[in-house]
Parts: C-alpha cells; structure tokens; sequence
C-alpha cells in the first residue's frame, strides 16, 4: 500500500491565511471535511498539496468530460469511477483492482472502506469534483452514509474536496442538507494580492501592478508573466502567438468552472461590448426570457468572479439601475486586445513581434481604467492606508449628468461617504508622467458639483485625494500638499502593513 507522491514545490509563496486556517482544523481531534474551491488556476491544488505533503494521501481526481454541455450521464459516472479505481488498484499496489466491477459510487466508497478503517491516520482528497461528480448531487449523496456510519468516527480521517466551479460547490456541497451541522469546513481561495504577487514574481511594483491590471492575481498566469524578458513582453508573447496561452485560456475558463453552458459565455461576451449592462439588457441581448433563471446565471458568474455588479455610491444594489460589469482583468484584456485580432494571430501575423499585437495608444487608456476599477474593488484598502477603516462607511463611483439644477455633468472615480460626517473625494490616476496642477483644479469642481448633486452631505466635512502610481510621496506631497489633502502612491499600495 502506498501514498500519492507529492513533491516539495520550493516556489511555493503566500496562502499564510490559509495555511493557518488548514492547521487549525486538522489539529481538532476529529474527523474533518474541508472544501477548497475558487476559479481554474488559482492555486487550490498547490495549497491542498504542500499543506499534507507529508501526509499519507489518497487522491482521487475527476478528468473532464469530452461534452462541450455537461449533462449527468450514466456513462460519464462510470468513466469517473473507472478511473478512481484504477488509481485506487495503483495506490494498493494491485492491478487486478482496477478490474473490479463498480458501477455506482456507493460500491466504490464499499470497496474503500475496510481500508480506510485500518488506517490510523489519511487524507482522502477528491480533486476537481465537478468532474468527478459530473455536475450531480449524486456524489455526496452517495458518500453521506458512508460519512454517517463510519467515517465521521475516525479522528484520523480527514476528507479534501476541491473543485472549480464555484457556484455548483456552494449549491451542491456546502449548502447540501447531506454535510449540514457536520464537521465541514469551507476554504474559497481568492486570488495573490499585491504583496503575495510581489513575492512570487520577485519584480517591481510597476511590472507587478501591470500584471495585476491585465491578468489578475492568478497564479498560473502570473508564471509566465515572471519568468519572460519583461511582464509587457511576456504577456504578447503569450497573447499575440498562434495557439498561445491566453489566447486559448477563454475557452477553457467556461469549460472548467461554468460547464461550458453557452449561457454564460453570451452574458460574458454582451459585457464585453458594453461597458456596463443593466439586468433587463442582458436579458435580451442572451434572448432569454423572463424568469429566474437569468439570475442564477448571474449568481454564478458573480461567484465565479467574473463578473460584479457596479453599484454607483448614490444607488443601492437593489435599485431597478443596477449594472453588471466584467470584473476579470484576463477576461477584460482578452474582449479588448486580443479577440479582436484572433483570425490575424491565427495567421501568424505577429509570430516575429508579439508586441505588434498591442493597440498601444488604446493600452495605455485601458490601463487607467483598470486601475480606477482595482482601487473601487480594494475601497477598504484605502480605508486602510487613510486610518478610518474601522468607521462604518459607504463607498464608490459617483457621477451625475447635466440637469436645470446642475449645469454640467461630471464623474467622481471613488467617493466615500463616512458616518463621521466626513466625505473624501478620490482622484485615480495611472500615471507614466508628472501630475499637474490642472487636476487639482478638476477635483475641487468635482467637490462643488457633489455638494449639489448629494445635497444631504452638504455640511459635511470634504478632504481629498489623490490615489497615484507615479511619483515618490513626499515631492508628490509637497508638490500638491495646496490641493490634496491626502496623497496615495506605491508606497502605501506596497505596504505590507495593510494587507
């Protein structure tokens, strides 16, 4: 009998949170379920594996189905249990094991049992369940008795289920009356962030923010960005090149964690083409009808971390004017820059300069909105760096249109409303040259429109800031200490002190 071999992976960095949080519950003197789940390529894997290297491990591991919709089938089950076996006549060193007739899962986990008994102490680990599972219930409700009977009463056991497809673990598993008020505990793994990247790509802030900006804190992405002459280079080489990674990488995203449900993708690709996009116009752009089940899908998507919704300050999220956006920086990078250009990178046209590629002029835009949309995301950050974040608050974009009251319209990047009766108004900029005094000017327009538009925040206290990635912060500091009251560079940004 032996164990599933797990290499020591000597570039593993970060994940201390959950590190933590894994060494607390296997220290509990008790059986334990733990699921692991978040988007392809976050890094579930590599966490689940470098925690219990040292541990005798069975891992079980779903293949992905060759069916572009996935639908529960009575032959894709039994290709996942074929499967299992043949790893389980590995493990048991038996290859006569893999010859065993198992037609449901609950013969499998009978076969399982009386092996798992004898063990004083394992790790049972179901790797990409969604596969495994096929997308069913009938998995988990076929291990339940096995649980219930047995399992839940060997302090050794600990059982890892790790997939990703977020919203099927949430519904199927997790919120599975099966599990319900056992031992189970839930791990939803969130990309790098800025320090955590920084560590693993071992680069600069300005080369660490660009990757940030275009793929995200992936860290199957952030690979090939790292180890390339530069982030910029990397990231065409492996955008603009025929069969290239993140040309390809779209596809597979659906397939992974959405099953491939065209749904999805026709919700992904209107936002693409629209900035932003109320519930009702996606509705008929995916010419779906009215109902439910647009909002699952939504949900989905959301969990997935595709998509959010964008929540201007002055509107709640129930309002009927909610907009969903593309939250994905590598979804947002691929509709923009390389979708557009697909049939040209497929005839090699770039093969001897990626960069080629690259729109730059309509690059150096996009990064700035970006940027803006990162710094909306990580609002509690800011909180953070400027000391108020332990005061209840409310935050985000602002804008208003040319009305008989207000004579021009105006936008604010990120505005927070505080219970201190203090409002600060955020200027964003993602900047490759000095800021000038012009854009003081711009914000305390922005300051005097608000007081109009927000009239109910009129006699609150206003302060400013200006959230840059250029300029060192005292010169920035003194250079505008006349215009802002508060200056945001790399330094704070980088500031492990605040993560």
């Amino acid at each position: 009998m032996k164990s599933y071999k797990i290499i020591k992976n000597r570039q593993f960095v970060g994940r201390n949170v959950e590190n933590a949080k894994l060494s607390k519950i296997v220290s509990t003197n008790e059986a334990k379920i733990i699921v692991v789940y978040g988007r392809r390529r976050i890094g579930k894997t590599e966490l689940i594996e470098q925690f219990f290297r040292k541990n005798f491990v069975w891992k079980f591991e779903g293949i992905q189905s060759k069916q572009r919709d996935r639908k529960p089938s009575s032959a894709e089950r039994q290709y996942q249990i074929t499967n299992s076996l043949r790893r389980f006549a590995r493990y048991m060193e038996n290859p006569s094991l893999a010859k065993t007739v198992c037609t449901s899962w609950t013969e499998f986990f009978e076969i399982l049992d009386p092996i798992i008994k004898k063990l004083s102490e394992m790790v049972l680990y179901f790797e990409e369940i969604q596969w495994l599972s096929n997308y069913s219930s009938e998995f988990l409700a076929e291990m339940k008795p096995f649980w219930d009977d047995s399992w839940r009463h060997h302090k050794g056991l600990t059982v890892v289920i790790c997939g990703s497809a977020p919203s099927f673990i949430t519904k199927e598993i997790i919120a599975d009356k099966a599990l319900y008020a056992r031992s189970i505990y839930e791990i939803h793994l969130q990309e790098f962030n800025l320090v955590e990247m920084s560590k693993f790509m071992k680069l600069g802030p300005r080369e660490v923010m660009l990757a940030q900006l275009t793929v995200g804190g992936i860290p199957e992405y952030l690979k090939l960005l790292k180890n390339g002459r530069s982030v910029f280079l990397a990231l065409c080489e492996n955008a603009f090149l025929a069969d290239s990674f993140f040309s390809l990488e779209r596809d597979k995203i659906f397939i992974s964690s959405l099953r491939g449900n065209s749904h999805y993708r026709s919700i992904v690709e209107y936002l693409s083409r629209n900035r932003y996009g109320t519930r009702e116009q996606i509705r008929k752009a995916v010419r779906m009808k009215t109902g439910g089940s647009l909002s699952v899908l939504l949900k989905d998507l959301e969990e997935c971390g595709f998509i959010e919704i964008y929540t201007p300050l002055h509107l709640g999220v129930d309002s009927i004017n909610v907009r969903y956006c593309i939250s994905d920086e590598y979804l947002q990078f691929y509709f923009k820059f390389v979708h557009p250009v697909m049939p040209r990178i497929k005839n090699g046209e770039f093969l001897t300069d990626p960069a080629r590629g690259l729109n730059m002029a309509s690059f150096r835009k996009s990064l700035g909105f970006s940027f803006e949309r990162w710094c909306r995301k990580h609002n509690y950050l800011f909180a953070k760096i400027l000391g108020f974040d332990r005061i209840e608050y409310k935050c985000g974009a602002f804008f208003n249109r040319k009305t008989a009251e207000l004579e021009e319209g105006f936008q604010i990047d990120l505005a927070y409303i505080r219970k201190d009766s203090k409002v600060l108004i955020c200027e964003i900029k993602y900047a490759d040259a000095p800021i000038s005094t012009t854009v003081a000017n711009e914000v305390q327009r922005k300051v005097n429109l608000f007081q109009i538009s927000y009239p109910k925040c009129r006699n609150y206290t206003f302060e400013t800031v200006l959230i840059t990635t250029e300029g060192e912060k005292n010169a920035l500091q003194n250079h505008h200490k006349d215009f802002f009251d508060h200056v945001i560079t790399f330094e704070d940004i980088f500031d492990s002190r605040y993560w």
